[in-house]
């Protein structure tokens, strides 16, 4: 009798574990890179528009319940900051004379995509893979600055953006992992670098303003699951 429960014991903590393994929870550091109406550049930034990478915060909470899909909710705390000055072409005559410091607060409900077949506890399978993510962001945003030497500032708005980009993660032991990601936020708003103008529709398909976010992210997967004692 003690020999089956302590089978039944053992074959519960396995089973646990395994189910266990499937949460994972991360912490990262990055930056944030604007782009936008006063930054437009389309291959590559250039050094003064370069120069205005401001620090990122994130913090994740990650499902996996098969080896190919991952689900991540993450909070990503930064700023953003530009102006007319950083943006060498095209040209910019005809916009009035900006400069503008943005906080970035924004919630991600992302869906990632592993290209192999990604295991974070079991040692004769990958534990690294390449991905790529896709899913819907709410990015509470509060703009500052002068506009032609007015100055001016709003109230926190929330928006809605559209998260994607590419990474790789590697497990470095059944709990401790690491992943890097770059990827872009495009939000359904100009609204990011200036107030918007009266009567202007703060939902914008088109013209919306976007920034890049790359961090480097470590992850922590539960792997305590404790036997019952009589």
């Amino acid at each position: 009798m003690k020999k089956n429960f302590y089978f039944v014991c053992l074959f519960t903590l396995i089973s646990l574990s395994a189910s266990a393994q499937r949460w994972s929870y991360g912490a990262g550091l990055g930056g944030s890179l604007y782009h936008g109406t006063f930054a437009n550049w389309h291959v590559l930034p250039n050094d003064k528009e370069l120069a205005m990478t401001r620090p990122a915060l994130n913090l994740q909470v990650r499902y996996q319940n098969n080896p190919t899909f991952a689900y991540r909710i993450q909070t990503v705390f930064t700023d953003l900051r530009g102006g007319t000055g950083n943006r060498v072409s095209p040209v910019t005559v005809a916009l009035p004379v900006t400069n503008f410091a943005t906080s970035i607060f924004g919630i991600d409900a992302l869906v990632e995509y592993n290209f192999l077949n990604y295991q974070n506890s079991v040692r004769r399978v990958n534990n690294w893979t390449p991905y790529f993510y896709l899913g819907a962001s709410t990015v509470f945003a509060k703009v500052s600055g002068t506009q032609d030497a007015v100055a001016f500032k709003t109230n926190t708005k929330m928006n809605y953006a559209l998260p994607f980009g590419i990474g790789f993660k590697y497990q470095l032991s059944p709990s401790w992992g690491i992943q890097w990601d770059l990827g872009a936020r495009k939000t359904f708003t100009d609204a990011l670098d200036r107030p918007l103008m009266e009567g202007e529709a703060a939902f914008n398909l088109s013209k919306g303003d976007q920034y890049l976010n790359s961090s480097l992210t470590v992850t922590y997967t539960i792997q305590s699951v404790f036997c019952p004692t009589y």
